[in-house]
């Protein structure tokens, strides 16, 4: 069994798009809800999740985001998310937040 700590990252590109990257686990996604958090504390507009860039996620990752839905609400912007893992749709159906997930999911 690896001890090897999971990273996962979070990059603005030019066009105000979060991308996030590498594995979401437990161990990673404190770190990054608190790079999330600044950075939609900061901007304007609609929030944009790009998870096409997550090599690993599991249910964490829908925790994540719920949060940050819940952190969208309160700065009265908008949530859009596209890329969304096979494995995050699935976890997302289990839970009944399906529906939910295609909403916020970007065309």
């Amino acid at each position: 069994m690896s001890t090897q700590s999971a990273t996962a990252s979070v990059q603005e590109d030019e066009a105000g798009v979060l991308r996030l990257s590498g594995e979401l686990d437990f161990n990673s996604v404190m770190p990054l809800h608190e790079q999330l958090v600044q950075r939609i504390a900061g901007g304007r507009g609609d929030i944009m999740l790009d998870l096409s860039g997550l090599q690993r996620v599991n249910s964490v990752g829908l925790s994540l985001l719920l949060r940050v839905a819940e952190q969208a609400v309160e700065v009265n912007r908008p949530l859009r998310v596209s890329g969304v893992p096979a494995g995050l749709q699935s976890i997302a159906a289990v839970c009944g937040l399906d529906d939910w997930l295609h909403q916020v999911s970007a065309a």
